[in-house]
């Protein structure tokens, strides 16, 4: 009934008959709208058919009887459900025109302006909405018309879209307490809807599901489908993120079909927006973009602000989980702009942000990705929303991962999981516990750890959690990624115990200090991290290896993990560079000498060979290996025999060879300049590195760690490049490689501490010099030619004496300039062309 007060006009006044208007509502109650509204319409016409057209006094009707202000309201409220505001904007006209309304709506017919702020609502003018309800809750705080507990609940839904759920919560169970008091059994369960809906927001999942079914059962009783549709769209919601895809799926049906009876395009539109995103986590990527797609256009159709951006949203996310990243990005830039429009730090933004922080990460963009990200975080807990802070903490977490900030990544990955765990998101939670896996694993891999045992329990205990949620899932792509990294910790596992047993730590009191005697493989690429795995493989086999790669690939590095995984770990690992070793000598060096072979051999000499007894011989540059040379390698890879020079008695030694080059060995024996069978017993198994450039996302973590062993400190490369000069390192090529950013680094480090500047010359990008600058600075590309001297850079020289280790000859063949070019080179950049001794 709407208000009875002394400003109403007469007309408005009149009685209703009153079996009609009884029929319209019971027709209204069943969400037979059109029925409904046609009965009004046929009350109101009997009312007109009574009047004379000079009347303009009528008796008070009966106070509890229905009057004609109510029959427009009624009328009012099923335009709203049939959605018609254009029909609606006619009867505000038309029902002023003949006197049936006061001019002061908010004032005297306030059922009548609820009507107009909810189809506002419905358009997502969620402020002038939250303006105008509050300027009737405050005017009418002392007086409580029942009218208020709509207002409350109208303002409440506002402030949930706006991104303020404290206040939301308030007005929710204000207006549910006060449609109790007054016995209203369906603004109970409105109420009870928007409860659990923000209920949702703050991840409680279980009291979400208790409000909804409330609401149902109150709606099951009232026997209004539509809201019983809407109850089961949100019982979907719930379902799916507590990873019960199978079981929301059943509800959006349920939804759809009760929906589908009385024709709900509004409720139908959101939850075909939700099935899409169940569909989606589903990996159904082509139901889901058919699905959502709908849904958009329905959106637009129906000027639904709020749907049009959880469309593009959810489509953006069918597109990133594919791999398109920029087109995944237009779509999330169209959402927020949408979301932005109607509610600039509401969830919308909230969530669009975190999506486009992983997309920018995922293009190598980390800087942005990460800095995006933040911001997300930051709205994310100022929205209370517990389940999507953890999301956006696991996107962090992949983030900082991907730059190898393995601390910072760990923390974030920690926290996520503890919140997953607490609010039931059961499938985000073993998403969320993969990544933590995987970030232990890089912890052990690049020697951050400890305790290795205890790393690898916890990974392994995590790990299990996954598997169950994701086989109720029935999405067998995460099960099978899920028993992917189970089957590597297990491996892990067996090694390790392996090594406990055979008495790895005897002479160390902990696992870092032999961890610390092998420097640690820095990477985060997927690439590297297969590698990895292939060389832990070939640890234990007999078989020499052969590893391929570009100068400063890091081939030693992984000689030595080889030998320190392999059974072997307790011998010597003895590394020799063939180049360095004078022809003449090479077989002295590699098989020793007895006393008296040679002139000024007054002692024995142990070879190489006998010192890797018991161990492994690296030979680092073996495509340098002369011809007349190998053919004794050879025997020795075969037989394990050899000769010193001067002993006619065949020695026999216990060794494993492992054998590295930059060469196209190959293209060598084609050429006559390596043997063939010594080729073949060399590549039974190979290991061939990729080039930085072939592995951009390790640059930043290489970076990080070589400016944190500068420094003895962990140091970020924001404090000493710009985020144009670290987007630029992931484009440049390295021609040096893992040297290269090496070098980069230690430049880096010295010109801070002794100008507070930074300007590394790092070489050519398009003809061009390419400076990598500090934090107040650009990154320069210039063609001035006086700073890179006909055609190479400083840092190629610098990186070229670094590697000939001083010695400028070595260094010239290196650059493939002549020696008096390099001195001229050396002259300008003010470097000594000769090293004095003291």
């Amino acid at each position: 009934m709407c208000a009875k007060a002394g400003n109403i006009p007469p007309l408005a006044q009149r009685p209703l008959p009153g079996l009609i208007f009884r029929q319209a509502v019971q027709a209204y109650r069943r969400e037979d709208y059109e029925s409904s509204l046609a009965m009004v319409r046929e009350g109101l016409d009997l009312i007109e058919g009574e009047m004379s057209p000079d009347e303009s006094v009528v008796l008070l009707p009966d106070p509890d009887s229905a009057r004609v202000c109510d029959a427009v309201v009624l009328w009012a409220q099923n335009l709203f459900q049939l959605d018609r505001y254009n029909d609606f904007q006619v009867l505000m006209a038309s029902a002023a025109r003949w006197q049936m309304v006061p001019e002061n709506l908010a004032a005297d017919l306030p059922e009548l302006d609820l009507v107009g702020l909810a189809f506002a609502f419905k358009r997502g003018e969620y402020l002038d909405v939250v303006n105008e309800t509050t300027a009737f809750i405050d005017s009418h705080r002392e007086v409580l018309p029942p009218v208020l507990a709509d207002f409350l609940l109208l303002r409440g839904h506002c402030l949930s879209n706006l991104g303020e759920p404290g206040r939301a919560v308030e007005d929710a169970e204000l207006a549910y307490s006060l449609f109790r008091l007054l016995g209203k059994e369906l603004e109970c369960a409105r109420s009870a809807n928007l409860h659990g809906m923000l209920l949702v927001r703050s991840s409680d999942f279980p009291g979400a599901d208790r409000w909804f079914r409330r609401a149902y059962d109150l709606h099951r009783k009232l026997g209004m489908r539509k809201n019983m549709g809407g109850n089961r769209l949100n019982l979907g919601i719930v379902n799916y993120k507590r990873g019960a895809l199978a079981k929301a799926e059943i509800e959006f049906q349920a939804a759809v079909n009760l929906l589908t009876e009385v024709d709900a395009q509004v409720p139908l539109c959101r939850t075909a927006i939700a099935r899409g995103c169940n569909l989606r986590l589903q990996r159904d990527f082509e139901g889901a973009r058919r699905v959502l797609n709908q849904a958009y256009k329905q959106a637009i159709e129906m000027n639904l602000a709020r749907e049009e951006a959880l469309a593009l949203e959810f489509l953006g996310d069918v597109y990133r989980d594919e791999g398109k990243l920029e087109q995944a990005r237009r779509f999330y830039s169209r959402a927020l702009a949408i979301g932005s429009s109607f509610a600039p730090d509401g969830d919308i933004v909230m969530e669009v942000m975190c999506r486009q922080g992983q997309c920018l990460s995922l293009l190598g963009r980390h800087s942005e990705g990460i800095s995006v990200l933040g911001r997300a975080l930051l709205l994310a807990r100022r929205l209370n929303d517990h389940h999507e802070e953890s999301m956006v903490r696991r996107a962090l977490a992949s983030a900082l991962y991907a730059t190898g900030d393995l601390i910072q990544a760990g923390q974030h990955i920690d926290r996520s999981v503890q919140m997953f765990e607490k609010v039931g998101a059961n499938f985000e939670l073993a998403h969320a516990r993969m990544l933590q896996a995987n970030i232990r694993l890089a912890r052990i891999d690049g020697g951050f750890v400890e305790d290795i045992g205890e790393m690898l329990e916890d990974a392994w205990q995590g790990l299990l959690k996954t598997i169950d949620p994701f086989i109720k899932s029935g999405v067998d792509h995460w099960v099978v990624a899920a028993r992917t990294i189970l089957t590597d910790i297990s491996r892990r596992r067996s090694q390790w115990e392996k090594l406990q047993r055979d008495g790895w730590n005897k002479e160390i009191s902990t696992n870092a200090k032999m961890l610390s005697q092998v420097p640690p493989i820095i990477h985060v690429s997927a690439r590297m991290r297969d590698l990895i795995q292939l060389s832990d493989a070939f640890a234990d086999s007999e078989e020499p290896v052969l590893i391929t790669g570009a100068t400063g690939t890091g081939k030693e590095l992984f000689a030595r993990r080889l030998h320190e995984q392999s059974r072997r770990r307790s011998g010597k690992l003895v590394c020799v560079n063939v180049t360095a070793i004078p022809e003449s000598m090479l077989e002295r060096e590699f098989f020793g000498h007895v006393q008296g072979s040679f002139t000024g051999a007054d002692r024995d000499g142990i070879g190489l060979a006998a010192q890797a007894e018991g161990g492994t011989l690296f030979l680092d540059e073996i495509g340098e290996l002369p011809l007349k040379q190998q053919p004794a390698l050879l025997r020795l890879l075969q037989d394990g025999t050899y000769h010193a020079i001067g002993d006619p008695q065949e020695r026999r030694v216990d060794m494993r060879l492992v054998a590295a080059t930059n060469a196209d060995l190959e293209k060598m024996v084609a050429e006559g300049k390596f043997r063939a069978d010594l080729y073949y017993r060399l590549k039974i198994l190979g290991l061939k590195l990729p080039a930085i450039k072939e592995r951009s996302e390790d640059v930043l973590p290489l970076l990080r760690h070589f400016l944190s062993d500068a420094a003895g400190r962990p140091v970020d490369p924001t404090e000493l490049f710009n985020l144009d000069s670290l987007d630029m390192m992931q484009n440049y090529a390295w021609p040096g490689n893992v040297r290269e950013i090496g070098m980069v680094a230690r430049q880096a480090r010295v010109q801070m501490a002794s100008t507070g500047q930074v300007c590394v010359e790092v070489g050519r990008l398009d003809d061009e010099s390419l400076f990598f600058t500090g934090p107040q600075k650009s990154a320069i590309i210039t063609n001035d030619r006086s700073k890179v001297p006909e055609g190479i850079s400083r840092s190629r020289i610098m990186l070229a004496l670094s590697e000939a280790k001083g010695n400028r000859a070595e260094t010239a063949r290196k650059l493939g300039v002549s020696r008096s070019t390099l001195y001229r080179h050396l002259v300008k950049m003010g470097v000594a062309t000769k090293v004095t001794a003291g």
